[in-house]
């Protein structure tokens, strides 16, 4: 059986686990961050999903993954909200480093054309990466938390992810390219503990 769709299918069910169990914490907890958290997952697991049904009905990888790629690109719009809504009360202060480490992530982005081929896409998605990079940058200056360890460990994952793909030829059998992913979708779903973590410490 193809690997890529075992795997695909795997991270589907994983995130809309994360997603349900996101939802029930927004409305317990009142809390708008587990809200994004869960449209987050829900994002990722809608575009894999459209990728897991292509490759079931037809047997091949999509080459026009739009679908896919906006509903990923609408996930991160929303980490994005989540960690503005984190850092809404840390000011406006400017970080040089912060700036660095988000220029170089949207850069890769760019090079690898990552959520593309099309420009404005891959634009897009560098755009939102650079904001997220920059805020969780910035909060560790600042003595931020190991949420924004893992808000990086999550985008560098995920540029990863693509960045092997340009090196891998084989997607029906277990390689880095699966591995990085898995790890990927751990990750994910490793933000909701992490994030009541953070809500029952203030």
């Amino acid at each position: 059986m193809n690997f890529e769709l075992i795997d695909n299918c795997f991270q589907v069910a994983v995130l809309l686990c994360a997603a349900l169990a996101a939802a029930g914490a927004a409305v317990r907890h009142r809390d708008r961050r587990f809200l994004m958290l869960a449209l987050f997952d829900i994002c990722v697991s809608m575009g894999t999903l459209y990728w897991v049904l292509h490759i079931f009905i037809f047997g091949d990888v999509p080459q026009v993954f739009y679908v896919a790629e906006f509903s990923w690109l609408a996930a991160y719009l929303f980490l994005l909200s989540f960690q503005m809504v984190r850092t809404e009360r840390d000011g406006r202060t400017f970080s040089l480093p912060a700036l660095v480490c988000a220029l170089l992530a949207a850069a890769v982005i760019l090079a690898f054309r990552i959520f593309g081929p099309s420009c404005v896409v891959s634009a897009a998605f560098a755009g939102v990466v650079f904001a997220i990079v920059y805020l969780a940058v910035r909060r560790l200056r600042r003595g931020g938390g190991l949420m924004d360890w893992w808000l990086l460990l999550c985008v560098g994952l995920q540029l990863l992810l693509y960045v092997v793909s340009c090196f891998m030829e084989d997607f029906t059998h277990f390689n880095l390219y699966f591995a990085v992913d898995i790890t990927l979708t751990f990750s994910f779903a490793a933000l909701l503990p992490l994030a009541l973590r953070e809500a029952a410490g203030k």
